[in-house]
């Protein structure tokens, strides 16, 4: 069956255009080392690959929040830790304040617990990044604010956070609340008030009052040390969801590869196929289309 020269010269161009463009796309493959660059390459894996990087985006999200709530429980935790030491000292001034009888050294102690209330203060209205971490969800407003008298001491302090907290989402189904509570920050206003009913009566040599103060003051410092294992806590949950959170990024990049990465040793094997039958076609067609009508008569 003789068949028609146009028939040979069709079929020939077509092989000739899908050879360019599997030529062409194994070019793309080995040239920027992805499979697919256009959706039409292959629907159904781009589809997978946009799910897969929608899902590795909302994970670096969520890593992100985890080391900001990290920060300000560490942030949150050293400053509580430095109350604790001013606590400590506080012991030791007061048990040497209910038994002294002497005015001067009543005097002397009066004088360094007006400093470590001054310190107290000050840590009270740490800041993290402009925000203050003792104040609720009012980060802008200083929590603790302070009456002086005339001499600068202080003589009363006031809570001017509020009690709301704010829940840092770590995941789809987990969140956490990385900052103090209301209770911890209204018990360090307390704290700071007992601190300066020490030193008044200090100031006084009413190692009586300073006696009763005994009490209060501990129980301030089980607070400060309770809310210190608080934000240890917290600091765990966050670190163990760190670490999850490191493995399903490791995973998502190995799936994300797998959909979206060429395997250029593969690529560039099936290229140099696709060359010498894309070359082969070209001579083929070519002695085809130089053929006359003689050589069919």
């Amino acid at each position: 069956m003789r068949v028609a020269t146009s028939t040979v010269s069709d079929n020939s161009m077509t092989q000739i255009q899908d050879l360019s463009g599997r030529l062409s796309k194994l070019q793309t493959q080995v040239s920027t080392g992805l499979k697919m660059t256009q959706p039409e390459d292959n629907p159904a894996a781009m589809g997978r690959l946009l799910i897969l990087q929608s899902q590795s985006s909302q994970l670096t999200q969520y890593q992100e929040n985890a080391s900001h709530a990290l920060e300000i429980s560490q942030a949150t935790s050293a400053a509580l830790q430095q109350l604790k030491t001013i606590s400590d000292r506080t012991s030791e001034i007061t048990t040497l304040g209910a038994s002294t009888e002497s005015a001067a050294s009543a005097s002397s102690y009066a004088t360094e617990i007006n400093q470590l209330i001054e310190q107290a203060v000050q840590l009270g209205n740490s800041t993290l990044s402009g925000n203050y971490l003792f104040s609720g969800t009012a980060v802008a407003t200083a929590p603790f604010g302070v009456d002086r008298d005339t001499n600068g001491d202080a003589t009363l302090i006031t809570y001017y956070g509020n009690t709301e907290s704010a829940s840092i989402q770590l995941s789809d189904t987990a969140s956490i609340d990385p900052a103090s509570s209301s209770d911890t920050n209204q018990g360090i206003c307390d704290y700071i008030n007992n601190l300066i009913s020490l030193r008044d009566d200090l100031n006084s040599n009413d190692s009586t009052s300073v006696a009763a103060l005994q009490s209060s003051l501990l129980a301030n410092e089980d607070a400060i040390i309770n809310a210190i294992s608080e934000q240890g806590a917290v600091q765990m949950r966050i670190e163990v969801t760190q670490k999850q959170q490191e493995s399903r990024a490791t995973e998502l990049d190995t799936l994300i590869s797998n959909e979206r990465d060429a395997d250029l040793t593969e690529s560039s094997v099936r290229l140099s196929q696709a060359q010498v039958a894309y070359q082969a076609s070209l001579q083929s067609t070519a002695m085809i289309m130089n053929k006359s009508l003689l050589d069919y008569l």
